[in-house]
């Protein structure tokens, strides 16, 4: 063998043996990234069972829409909860330390569970359509003070007005199954019954009543039903200053000049 030939086999050999120190070296690391991923999947499957429905729904409408704050297009799944809503009370003892008892006797609360009373307004049925839970049926009584800042009526009662300015019910239903679930004891009012108008009432007959339009119509002769006698007139006037010490400056170029006296009514049958 000659030394060229012997070189050439050494050099040969040495390269297999490196190569297959990569093929050795190569694979351990794979295994590494199998293991890590491994952990990784476990990690991430121990995350999503711990998220609650709400976090699950919010992820999936930010993938349809990234720009979206919140979306209703998925209806999130119902919660698993017990059978008897009372026991929901129970599982959450935090309830019974925030929900105050009664300012006189000490003693848990009874609500009642009843539709807003309808108010003069544009819409004034739209309030008996929701139910309420209302804590300030049972003669509970508090102190109440006039708020130095803006006015406002204050009350040392935490429960006075809370509950019925921030959840309202579609029926009574939802408002006693909530109850229960809060522990309350409660009372189910008789629903307001209200029944139905035969004689076609619309809005504008609150400004001319039908019997009126139908004298109108009948008599063919304008109306006289809305006279005023101070109709068109001016009821203009200068308010006192802060300390009543004279009438306050208007803007304009006859700031200070008197008052004009007031315009005659001027009333048209219509």
């Amino acid at each position: 063998m000659s030394l060229r030939t012997a070189a050439r086999r050494l050099a040969a050999s040495s390269n297999r043996l490196a190569s297959s120190g990569k093929r050795t070296f190569a694979t351990k690391y794979e295994v590494a990234q199998l293991k890590e991923e491994e952990e990784n999947n476990k990690a991430r499957e121990a995350l999503e069972a711990e998220k609650s429905s709400v976090q699950k729904y919010v992820e999936i409408t930010r993938e349809m829409d990234p720009t979206m704050a919140w979306g209703t297009m998925i209806a999130p799944e119902d919660p698993d909860l017990p059978e008897d809503p009372s026991e929901i009370a129970a599982t959450d003892p935090t309830h019974l330390e925030q929900d105050p008892a009664s300012l006189a006797t000490g003693e848990p609360r009874i609500v009642h569970i009843k539709q807003q009373q309808a108010r003069v307004s544009q819409a004034p049925t739209n309030l008996e359509k929701q139910w309420v839970i209302s804590f300030q049926d049972e003669g509970e009584l508090s102190q109440c003070w006039d708020n130095p800042l803006m006015g406002w009526v204050s009350s040392s009662d935490p429960m006075a007005n809370n509950m019925r300015l921030q959840m309202a019910f579609r029926n009574a239903s939802d408002a006693v199954y909530f109850a229960k679930k809060r522990g309350w004891n409660y009372v189910v009012e008789k629903p307001i019954m209200r029944q139905g108008r035969s004689d076609d009432a619309q809005y504008q007959d609150n400004f001319l009543p039908q019997a009126i339009a139908s004298k109108v119509r009948r008599e063919k002769k304008k109306c006289d039903h809305w006279h005023r006698d101070e109709a068109s007139t001016s009821h203009y006037f200068r308010p006192l200053k802060y300390h009543g010490n004279g009438t306050v400056v208007q803007h304009g170029p006859n700031g200070e000049d008197d008052i004009a006296p007031h315009v005659e009514g001027i009333y048209k049958m219509r």
